[in-house]
C-alpha cells in the first residue's frame, strides 16, 4: 500500500516537472495500493480556506475557491484510509 500525504498531493495538484515524475510513478503502482487520508484533505483545505480569507479582491477570491474545490474533487476519487 502505498500511502499519498500532503506533500504528494500538492506536488501533484501544482504540476510541473515534480509532478510528472510522480505521476510516472504511480502509474506504475495498482491503483488499489495507492491511497490518501483525510487528514491530507484538511491540511489541504485549511490552507486554501487560509488563502480565501486573506484574498484583496473577488478575483483572488475566485482563484482561490477554484483550488479549495480540487482537493474535493481529487478525494471523492481517491482510494481513501
Amino acid at each position: 500500500m502505498y500511502l499519498l500525504d500532503t506533500d504528494h498531493l500538492s506536488v501533484l495538484e501544482r504540476g510541473g516537472a515534480p509532478a510528472q515524475r510522480l505521476r510516472q510513478r504511480l502509474q506504475t503502482i495498482a491503483p488499489d495500493n495507492v491511497a490518501a487520508t483525510i487528514v491530507s484533505y484538511e491540511e489541504q483545505t485549511r490552507g486554501w480556506l487560509a488563502y480565501i480569507a486573506k484574498a484583496r479582491s473577488r478575483e483572488e477570491q475566485v482563484t482561490a475557491y477554484t483550488y479549495l474545490q480540487r482537493p474535493l474533487q481529487v478525494f471523492c476519487s481517491a482510494r481513501r484510509l
